[in-house]
């Protein structure tokens, strides 16, 4: 299996979304009211099935390319790490999905350091092999904040099938993560679990 520049901090995620699953059926509330219960659960899908479709957005445009070129269309016009950001955003649904305050808060503040450090790193690469187009492409994109006065899109743009599909994968192992962590912390506000740590 070979390694990419990314494959830390794919494993650091992996690694920190299994440590959350385990822990949301013993950490966090006891109750929450019904209301708050559907309200969390229903914006944190929301957020997960937004992220998981921007991810396969963003996959139109750099599947097969990335490393190979400067992708400055259709979400890359708008914002240089939409990858990044749609992940922070599902990042933030399954937060909400623990109903749990201080798992939340765990799981945003780490999510948040691994995809700002990546973004550095990415940068520093792109801005040296792409010295000529980089910094035009910063000056049309931030980092983080959307400019959708830049959007743009080609008339066509060319696909790698078995990279793209990957994209869809990705997002049903999502959906799938987002279960099992509602279901799990359904299970702790039932009373089925024991409270190892009792926090909001």
């Amino acid at each position: 299996m070979t390694q990419s520049a990314s494959t830390p901090r794919l494993r650091a995620t992996l690694l920190a979304y299994l440590l959350l699953l385990f822990a949301t059926p013993f950490v966090g509330a006891t109750a929450v009211s019904p209301a708050a219960d559907i309200a969390l659960r229903a914006i944190g899908l929301l957020l997960v099935a937004f992220a998981c479709l921007g991810r396969i957005w963003c996959s139109t445009f750099i599947a097969g390319q990335k490393d190979a070129a400067l992708v400055q269309v259709g979400p890359y016009s708008i914002v240089r790490h939409p990858l990044y950001a749609l992940s922070f955003v599902a990042a933030c649904g399954l937060a909400l999905a623990t109903r749990s305050l201080l798992l939340g808060a765990i799981t945003v503040v780490l999510i948040a350091a691994l995809l700002a450090r990546a973004a550095r790193a990415e940068e520093r690469f792109l801005a040296q092999q792409f010295a000529a187009d980089w910094p035009r492409y910063t000056s049309t994109t931030d980092r983080w904040r959307p400019r959708f006065d830049s959007y743009r899109v080609p008339e066509q743009v060319s696909l790698r099938p078995g990279i793209f599909w990957k994209a869809f994968l990705d997002a049903g192992a999502m959906l799938l993560l987002f279960a099992m962590i509602d279901g799990a912390a359904s299970l702790r506000l039932a009373g089925l679990t024991p409270k190892l740590v009792a926090l909001p």
